[in-house]
């Protein structure tokens, strides 16, 4: 229970930061170009699909890696083989619903919808929402998030 508090706390920080133009978006000169990145939107989905150029993404230090199945236990009890991300790479929105931003391309992001099983101190265990194998935004995660909801245009 205690991770799962730490997260929360860690995913409003973050969104606090995007929100208040403390990340590397908003600010005139040192942030992303508007043409550094297309926002698309997703068939079948109400997130978007987001495209960035090398530079955009190399000035976020944008990095992934791919879910994991692991053997997992849960309160000390082995559970069996069981889909596994970093806590940095889940968002929670304002419902607290729970999400990650998958890369299925290079440059490319889109916003998918998870169901968290579990979590203990290193991992967070996925019922739904991805496969083994995609991969998901571990580093950068609040700048994409900014990106597809516009935080930072116009300041």
């Amino acid at each position: 229970m205690r991770a799962k508090q730490w997260t929360i706390a860690a995913a409003l920080l973050a969104a606090g930061l995007v929100l208040s133009g403390e990340a590397s978006l908003g600010e005139e000169g040192e942030g992303i170009a508007d043409d550094s990145v297309r926002v698309e939107d997703t068939p079948g989905t109400q997130a978007k699909t987001l495209v960035f150029t090398d530079e955009a993404k190399a000035h976020l230090d944008i990095q992934t890696e791919p879910v994991r199945e692991i053997e997992a236990s849960r309160d000390g009890t082995a559970v069996g083989p069981r889909l596994a991300i970093p806590h940095s790479a889940v968002i929670y929105d304002a419902g607290g619903d729970t999400w990650v931003y998958v890369s299925p391309a290079l440059d490319t992001f889109i916003r998918k919808h998870v169901v968290i099983d579990f979590m203990n101190a290193d991992h967070i265990f996925l019922s739904s929402g991805v496969t083994a194998n995609d991969t998901v935004v571990t580093v950068g995660v609040p700048e994409l998030q900014g990106a597809e909801f516009g935080v930072g245009e116009g300041e």
